[in-house]
């Protein structure tokens, strides 16, 4: 039975993980969380990321980096952008060549406003051939074989084709692309996006007002993939407007509940404690506005949504900007 890495023991690295697993291969699932690895073993379910949710057993849980990229040919790397680098940084030590990487990861790293494919390049180099899968799935409806569809994307296709082998069945299904940039800027903005639909809901804004704003924030995904090099086509498909339409009205967004409560006068500091997560868009929506004014994009969605976030600017002044 051949194998393949998964690197990142959350919902949607383990989620990933029952795909490839459904599909006959031994995952070796890199945690960071040895209590992750324990209740793999002993019960093969994820109790932190997926309670409930029996997982096959095939999956095989490891805390060693090393044990995991042994003898693998595709690396499925699913680490949050924050953390992306310093786990390629692991990695490194124990890569071998011919071993290619597919990232699933969505987001703009702070600082550097590289996206998931630049930062693989900058910490292991351009020799290393990527993948980018990215679209509307929700772990939670993977885990459970509902139907799901994603794009990867690649510049040559004959690794599009090798990961669609790898990931397609009955249930689960893979469109193929070459615009690596432009299904990374939609997975990217989607977030964001959704951030300030969850403000709106929260700050007690109807259906009619996020409709808007959606119809808007497609114009700022356009802009922004002509600008950096991607497909204004790309945004038409599963990277663009299906992972958006998913992420904010789909009912299971991180980024919406956050978004929410913040809409409801609570602080983001308090929301993130409480609910002890922080969701994507936090971070990307702080990237994307140090990218347009480093590029000189009108992105009046997302810069809305900053401004209403980190500059104290009202909702009410956000969506008259927008009409104008």
């Amino acid at each position: 039975m051949k194998q393949v890495a998964v690197l990142g023991e959350g919902a949607w690295g383990t989620a990933i993980s029952t795909v490839l697993a459904n599909n006959g291969y031994t995952v070796k699932l890199w945690c960071n969380d040895p209590e992750v690895v324990q209740s793999i073993k002993k019960e093969s379910i994820n109790r932190r990321y997926l309670p409930g949710i029996v997982l096959p057993k095939n999956i095989n849980p490891t805390i060693s980096l090393e044990e995991a990229l042994a003898d693998v040919e595709w690396i499925f790397n699913v680490s949050p952008v924050k953390f992306l680098r310093s786990v390629l940084q692991k990695v490194q030590p124990f890569l071998k060549p011919g071993q290619r990487c597919v990232l699933l990861s969505k987001g703009i790293e702070q600082d550097t406003l590289m996206f998931p494919t630049q930062i693989v390049d900058d910490v292991l180099g351009m020799d290393v051939e990527k993948v980018v899968c990215v679209g509307p799935s929700f772990a939670d409806e993977v885990v459970q074989k509902r139907f799901t569809t994603v794009v990867v994307a690649s510049n040559k296709k004959e690794y599009t084709q090798q990961v669609k082998e790898l990931l397609e069945n009955d249930y689960f299904k893979v469109f193929e692309s070459s615009d690596m940039i432009g299904a990374q800027v939609g997975s990217a903005l989607k977030n964001v996006i959704a951030l300030g639909i969850g403000i709106l809901d929260g700050a007690g804004f109807g259906e009619n007002a996020k409709a808007f704003v959606l119809t808007k924030a497609l114009t700022d995904m356009v802009t922004c993939a002509d600008v950096l090099g991607g497909k204004r086509d790309t945004m038409c498909g599963l990277a663009g407007v299906g992972d958006l339409i998913l992420t904010c009205k789909g009912g299971l967004s991180r980024n919406v509940m956050v978004g929410r409560h913040f809409g409801q006068g609570e602080s983001l500091e308090k929301v993130i404690k409480e609910k002890g997560v922080t969701p994507e868009g936090v971070n990307t929506v702080q990237s994307i506005h140090e990218l347009s004014e480093k590029y000189d994009i009108n992105l009046p969605v997302c810069e809305g949504i900053y401004d209403i976030v980190f500059e104290g600017k009202s909702v009410d002044k956000f969506l008259d900007g927008l009409t104008q």
